[in-house]
């Protein structure tokens, strides 16, 4: 097994070697075998490309009953991070109305892509769906939906080789490597603000930004400048925009991890407006834990429900927003922060990175303190 390799711009160091990935194939195909050994039909092998195509042809190599072979292809990486956006790009080349089909692909994370691919198939007429991976990622796998057949579970870190790929390069090593986190650039602060409507999350980020360097993620900014620039991302988001409807989760996390590839010598990042629940932490977590990195601290302006009230109130007056001025609405708004946020807050409160900020004071008095817990993150 080779050193460190680079792969465009990353290095990657050995992880699994050749060999021991035969011997978990071996055991795979074992167990497949003993399943299907009087099965009464003919499943089919369906290959999800491009990653599972030389796992597909060991494993296949080792299947001792009848069997058809097919594929289909379906994308949810961009870069070293997954952006949860699963598109069909080609079909099936077999039909499998009233078929078993199981499903062989390269490694399960998250699960949205398997999820999808399950249920397409289900709505397309298969009988039955077996899935066997390769490799699991179960510290973030958290899908309902069983996993039939596991080669190896693996830790939550973003690997290349054996048909996985960094930005289409990679897949020709016969052994899998590791994304090299000891390289200096690994080191990348992050942060959310967190705050009520009128805490002066803007106000406070934008002073962040200019003393500390590092890059403001909002994801209202994000959505435009993606739909402005034309991505596929961007296109998605405009689709469903034109239709009225919500842009959805998956999307927005994509536009984030494509924000994150995309400044890799960035010093950090400060998040605004994102996560805002639990499942969306959750996902960001497992961005993060992928490039070796983390949220190192959560910046919560704390303000009273009434002063929120009257800033909420006195913006309207001045921005014209009549339904703003209404107390109804208000007090809707400040219910539905506390409602959504709250989950978020605990979940960072059980990491111990959450962090409160008095957010009563002048604009200046306030970033004083904010500067304060930032220095011992980032000093000078």
């Amino acid at each position: 097994m080779e050193g460190r390799i680079l792969v465009k711009d990353r290095y990657f160091v050995p992880y699994i070697p050749y060999e021991r990935l035969e011997k978990a194939i071996d055991a795979v195909a074992e167990r497949i075998n003993h399943d299907f050994k009087h099965f009464n039909g003919t499943p089919i092998i369906l290959c999800v490309l491009n990653g599972s195509i030389l796992f597909t042809g060991e494993l296949m190599k080792r299947l001792t009953f009848p069997c058809e072979f097919s594929s289909i292809r379906l994308s949810s990486y961009e870069g070293t991070l997954s952006t949860g956006v699963t598109r069909k790009v080609l079909g099936l080349t077999s039909s499998i109305k009233g078929r078993t089909v199981i499903v062989v692909e390269d490694i399960v994370d998250t699960g949205k892509t398997i999820t999808d691919l399950h249920a397409l198939l289900l709505d397309a007429g298969a009988a039955d769906v077996k899935i066997c991976t390769m490799l699991l990622k179960p510290d973030v796998y958290k899908k309902d939906l069983k996993l039939d057949y596991v080669a190896m579970e693996i830790e939550n870190r973003f690997i290349v080789g054996f048909g996985l790929d960094y930005d289409q390069l990679g897949r020709n090593y016969k052994d899998i490597y590791i994304l090299d986190n000891s390289v200096e650039k690994t080191a990348m602060k992050h942060f959310l603000i967190f705050g009520p409507p009128g805490a002066g999350k803007g106000t406070q980020a934008a002073k962040i930004i200019d003393r500390f360097g590092l890059r403001h993620v909002s994801t209202g900014d994000l959505l435009r400048r993606e739909i402005a620039a034309g991505t596929p991302l961007g296109l998605q988001a405009k689709t469903l925009i034109d239709k009225g409807e919500l842009v959805p989760d998956s999307v927005v996390e994509g536009m984030i991890a494509s924000e994150l590839d995309n400044n890799p010598d960035a010093k950090g990042f400060i998040f605004d407006g994102f996560p805002r629940t639990t499942a969306q932490a959750e996902h960001l977590d497992a961005m993060l834990s992928a490039r070796g990195e983390k949220i190192n601290a959560v910046i919560s302006l704390m303000i009273p429900d009434e002063t929120v009230f009257e800033r909420i109130r006195h913006r309207a007056e001045i921005e014209n927003r009549v339904d703003d001025t209404k107390p109804e609405i208000i007090r809707n708004r400040i219910d539905t922060y506390h409602a959504k946020t709250e989950p978020v807050i605990a979940f960072y409160k059980g990491k111990g990175v959450y962090r409160e900020i008095d957010g009563l004071g002048t604009i200046d008095e306030v970033f004083g303190k904010v500067s304060a817990l930032l220095d011992e993150y980032l000093p000078a």
